[in-house]
């Protein structure tokens, strides 16, 4: 089993301080939306410093990077726009600012789990709870309301059915928990899943030293 680190509150804290200070010389932070790839992102010459976009869907750096070509952008991360040359000879580079906390060989988190996992990487999933539905076998006597099924809402999604006897032609569906907000899950690449860890690895918490280190 691992050591694995997470980040606590008041590390938490002091991690938005570091970053703050960071980014200080930006003045700003402007969020300017979504773009769906890396390549959708505008050319970062062209654009003013501290201009955050979100990714989508996520994939591989390219040279406009701060972290270079060839590093991992994950889904849902967010880029800036940065100044990483000088005031008299400006060279613009985009630098991942948010999405998952990644570091090698400690606990990673984010609002969406890694699009390109590696078998054991453990990852504490910060999102909204996913729903898996299944259709449910019914003899038709029962009760749908009262058993807690659902049936879809006419636009791709799925609602608590109100019927109170099994209507004829209609399909209703049970709900299981996917992927829960808050959980620990590890990846089984031989099995192609994510399984969530209820115990078995050691958690201890992020140092500032290790804090300081993101920042060198």
């Amino acid at each position: 089993m691992a050591e694995l680190n997470y980040l606590n509150y008041e590390e938490l804290t002091y991690f938005k301080e570091r970053l703050d200070e960071e980014y200080a010389p930006i003045a700003a932070l402007q969020f300017k939306g979504t773009v769906a790839t890396i390549s959708a992102l505008p050319t970062v010459a062209g654009v003013d410093v501290g201009s955050v976009y979100n990714v989508t869907t996520g994939g591989t750096t390219t040279a406009d990077f701060v972290e270079g070509a060839g590093e991992t952008l994950q889904n849902g991360s967010n880029v800036v726009a940065v100044n990483a040359g000088t005031e008299l000879l400006p060279v613009m580079k985009w630098d991942i600012l948010g999405g998952v906390f990644d570091i090698s060989d400690r606990l990673q988190f984010g609002n969406a789990l890694p699009a390109a996992p590696t078998d054991g990487q453990t990852f504490l999933y910060m999102g909204n709870t996913t729903y898996t539905y299944s259709a449910a076998s019914l003899t038709g006597d029962e009760n749908p309301s009262e058993l807690g099924l659902y049936e879809e809402d006419g636009s791709g999604g799925y609602q608590l059915t109100a019927d109170t006897t099994v209507e004829a032609g209609k399909t209703y569906y049970t709900r299981a928990e996917e992927y829960l907000k808050g959980v620990i899950y590890k990846y089984n690449d031989s099995a192609s899943e994510w399984v969530p860890q209820s115990s078995g690895d050691t958690m201890v918490p992020i140092t500032r030293a290790q804090i300081d280190a993101l920042f060198d």
